[in-house]
């Protein structure tokens, strides 16, 4: 009896490590690609790919294109955050693209994640040349990088924003009205610094297991002595 106790107590604290990385799983979805698509600055060609999240920052982070067995990587941009304001309604697709133009292929512009905690979507950030071409095609503001920015420097890398008539600006991230307006607390820390993402999965499961797992700990300690 004394050694199934301990056995025990070895199985709540192996549960108690895999917690934290269980927590960490990222979002993400299959991604099914019925025709030539940009993904960044890769042309993804027809099939069934996962499409991941991989944070990387406060108000921006690494999107991954990868095989269904998770084995090949076929492409990795970047993406800033889309939540809904107040006046835009859930899309009924999780992918939203920029409409091919001029002959090209079309481009995904907003990937809304299979996670609903995420509260919103990922807008693909693109390269200066192409951004420039979305945004004058779809009559919107698109969000880009310098055209040189290595793979390995997105996560550091300046953003600006140009529209459709070609006017460029600094990208800023700004809270939406309806978080702002949940609390005083959140306007002023929208004030001093960028919001961060939204989690990918709540704490509250989290806290609640670990206190579950406590007290079954303390329970089979108090048996064993």
């Amino acid at each position: 009896m004394r050694s199934l106790s301990k056995f025990a107590i070895a199985g709540a604290c192996a549960l108690l490590l895999t917690v934290p990385a269980i927590a960490q799983i990222p979002e993400a979805s299959v991604f099914p690609v019925d025709e030539p698509t940009w993904v960044g600055d890769t042309l993804l060609q027809p099939g069934t790919y996962t499409i991941r999240l991989v944070p990387s920052d406060q108000n921006r982070n690494i999107v991954q294109v990868v095989s269904q067995d998770g084995q090949t990587v076929h492409a990795t941009t970047l993406s800033v955050p889309h939540q809904l304001d107040p006046t835009e309604e859930m899309p009924n697709t999780m992918f939203v693209f920029y409409p091919a133009g001029n002959g090209g292929q079309r481009a995904l512009r907003t990937w809304y994640a299979a996670d609903p905690v995420s509260n919103g979507g990922h807008d693909i950030v693109y390269e200066e040349s192409r951004a420039r071409e979305l945004a004058r095609a779809a009559d919107t503001r698109v969000v880009w990088y310098a055209d040189d920015v290595a793979e390995a420097d997105l996560g550091t890398t300046e953003l600006q924003v140009i529209g459709p008539d070609a006017t460029v600006e600094p990208y800023t991230y700004t809270v939406p009205e309806t978080r702002v307006a949940q609390s005083t607390t959140t306007t002023r820390v929208a004030e001093t610094r960028p919001e961060e993402l939204p989690a990918t999965s709540s704490r509250m499961p989290l806290v609640g297991l670990l206190g579950v797992l406590a007290v079954a700990a303390a329970a089979v300690i108090r048996f064993v002595r």
